[in-house]
């Protein structure tokens, strides 16, 4: 059996004297680049050519748009342009002889256009892509068909992908109707107030992008306080999902969630008082039993019953951390509900 190769990183400037530092001008070199000797990325090239010299094959990849990486074969002066990264496909790397493997520092960020959609916004964060808070291009289904979402890459690290965003245009927001969807790719609609996007679309997200977290956010002018909490990434945190998603059971409350910087909430300090199960007022558990249909995410999501609720679906009322009568706050144009995932 042959001797095992491992793959040998080194800077550019000792291979070849590389191309006269050309990637950022002609006068000017950059000392970022790098590449690996002895593997390659397998599957993705999308154009292959022969090449005298390494600096030809990378100065192609260069002024292409669609490439993100090369393989050269420095034995048989053999060219790949790639359009995916070592770092996104780990996988597929393979050990070769001879082969110089190469990422353009050029290149399109994932998530920068359809043809770079990443899988999450949690992918394209960890894969240090992200361009901060904004739209992103994703395919989590790896379907061909990818679709804008608003990515947080922010709040607790960032890679949260927006399900739903209530922005108040008027203090009467069920006058402008409401629709219903169980399309899980009208996420890309979250400024559209009307939206619903039903359990059995976000399930269906969930099942493809594999997400584990769910974090709610609202504010209130006219009572001037913040909810904003996040589940846990444990099995505390993963049956609110479970919940929410798959089959109603009002988990227990306290320890499934964390209060984030600016939650100024009486809710989140009150999870004891929670929940409405079995007759049964105040037993620290999610939800309220009355609603466990397709809108229970947003339908009474969180209830400390008769005082303090968290519920924003299209068609319904809009509390957060108030309730009706003498609890009540008067709603105002830019108070705000938000539902993510991550």
């Amino acid at each position: 059996m042959g001797k095992k190769v491992q793959p040998i990183l080194f800077f550019i400037p000792l291979l070849n004297i590389f191309m006269r530092c050309f990637v950022e001008s002609k006068s000017k070199c950059s000392t970022g680049i790098s590449s690996e000797m002895g593997i390659e990325l397998q599957g993705f090239d999308f154009k292959s050519f022969q090449s005298a010299e390494l600096r030809s094959c990378f100065s192609m990849c260069l002024d292409n748009g669609i490439c993100q990486s090369i393989n050269y074969d420095t034995q048989i002066f053999h060219c790949q342009l790639n359009n995916e990264t070592k770092r996104r496909r780990p996988e597929r790397v393979r050990l070769k002889h001879y082969s110089v493997y190469m990422e353009n520092p050029k290149r399109a960020k994932i998530g920068s256009s359809a043809i770079f959609a990443g899988h999450s916004c949690k992918e394209i964060k960890d894969l240090g892509e992200s361009r901060g808070d904004g739209e992103y291009w994703i395919d989590p289904g790896n379907t061909g068909q990818p679709f804008t979402v608003y990515c947080d890459m922010t709040t607790d690290g960032g890679g949260w992908t927006l399900i739903r965003r209530a922005k108040l245009s008027t203090t009467n927001p069920n006058q402008l109707g409401k629709i219903d969807t169980k399309d899980y790719k009208a996420i890309s609609n979250y400024a559209d107030i009307r939206q619903n996007v039903l359990v059995p679309a976000i399930q269906n997200l969930r099942t493809i992008m594999g997400f584990h977290q769910l974090r709610y956010r609202c504010y209130k002018k006219s009572i001037d306080r913040t909810l904003h909490i996040m589940t846990t990434n444990n099995s505390a945190g993963h049956k609110v999902l479970d919940h929410y998603l798959v089959k109603a059971t009002w988990p227990t409350a306290c320890n499934s969630f964390e209060r984030l910087p600016d939650d100024t909430s009486v809710l989140s300090r009150n999870c004891q008082k929670w929940g409405y199960y079995d007759g049964k007022m105040e037993v620290n558990r999610w939800g309220r039993s009355s609603n466990g249909g397709d809108w229970r995410i947003y339908n009474n999501a969180i209830i400390w019953e008769n005082k303090h609720y968290l519920l924003f679906h299209s068609g319904g009322a809009y509390y957060c951390d108030d309730f009706k009568d003498a609890l009540y706050g008067a709603l105002s144009i830019g108070d705000i509900w938000e539902l993510y995932v991550r």
